[in-house]
């Protein structure tokens, strides 16, 4: 707000100043925040502003730093690590006219071999990882979306690994969320492979195809006409049993990909736990059932130690 004020003070033209006080006031949270007009775009809007560039440069914000999941594993290729990201280039909000482009996401995609980077390596979360112990008995169950995929393709591809070597492991279910089988469903071919080999077992949701490739019809859109649209929550709802399962047996649960996504899965989290308590009190354990108040309480007791998610806006 204090930048748009500072802008209306560098202005002669009273109706400029005046629409730019009120797009600091009232309007900004419509007309700025929501569209995320930046003091170019105003510059751009309102040219009788007069701003030095000094000013000019003294009102632009640090730039974020960038973190990224490493999206493979030192078992395949401990000389090389690769990033899987999303390339943002879509309708800028504040003037539909231009496109609005990722920084950083634009930066990599102009990088070709040999080409330098600054960057530093730092550990995920100490609950982010794949079970060291007992990883035979330890089922994994990993949701995605996008580029929340990253970390989960590391993790799969040293299963697939170890699995190469010999070594027996439990089983571990991906729920991966895209939009389109022929547009965004990313590396699948050797997910396919992993497959084969018995290192994990797929189940995708398409959020703009009217069905999967097999044998998922759309939620609530049992014919394919298109009317429904599913996503990795609507799985795991459906196939809830296999979830309650593999949880009883000491499944760890991760989640990586958009907060929207994380809100999403949680919900239907605490929707098949309230369901798992109830089919163990009708099972006469002593155990009570649980609301959504308890279900939360029962949340909160989970995360980072069953419970692991990495969340990006």
């Amino acid at each position: 707000m204090q930048d748009i004020l500072t802008l209306a003070e560098a202005t002669q033209d009273a109706t400029i100043k005046t629409e730019l006080q009120a797009l600091s006031g009232a309007k900004y949270t419509a007309e700025i925040s929501h569209k995320r007009v930046s003091v170019l775009d105003l510059l751009e809007r309102f040219p009788s502003v007069s701003l030095p560039f000094d000013a000019f440069l003294s009102l632009l914000p640090p730039m974020r730093v960038r973190q990224y999941s490493i999206s493979s594993s030192p078992l395949k290729d401990a000389s090389r690590a690769t990033l899987t990201y999303s390339l943002l280039s879509e309708p800028s909000l504040a003037n539909p006219s231009l496109t609005h482009t990722g920084v950083a996401s634009t930066y990599l995609s102009t990088l070709t071999a040999g080409d330098k980077v600054h960057l530093s390596v730092r550990p995920s979360h100490p609950a982010f990882h794949l079970p060291t112990t007992s990883p035979e008995t330890t089922p994994i169950i990993l949701v995605a979306a996008g580029s929340g995929i990253a970390p989960f393709r590391g993790f799969i591809q040293e299963r697939a690994a170890q699995i190469a070597a010999g070594r027996k492991l439990a089983k571990a279910v991906l729920y991966f969320g895209c939009r389109h089988p022929e547009i965004d469903d990313i590396y699948r071919e050797e997910f396919d492979h992993w497959e084969g080999m018995g290192a994990v077992s797929v189940r995708r949701a398409y959020s703009r195809h009217p069905h999967d490739r097999h044998d998922h019809p759309t939620i609530g859109d049992p014919n394919g006409t298109g009317n429904g649209r599913k996503y990795v929550q609507d799985i795991l709802w459906e196939e809830r049993e296999e979830v309650i399962r593999l949880w009883n047996a000491g499944a760890k649960f991760y989640v990586c990909g958009s907060r929207n996504l994380a809100e999403g899965v949680k919900g239907a989290v605490l929707r098949i736990a309230m369901e798992m308590y109830r089919e163990k009190k009708e099972a006469g354990e002593n155990v009570e059932e649980l609301d959504e108040q308890g279900a939360l309480r029962w949340f909160d007791g989970i995360r980072n130690e069953r419970y692991a998610m990495d969340v990006f806006d």
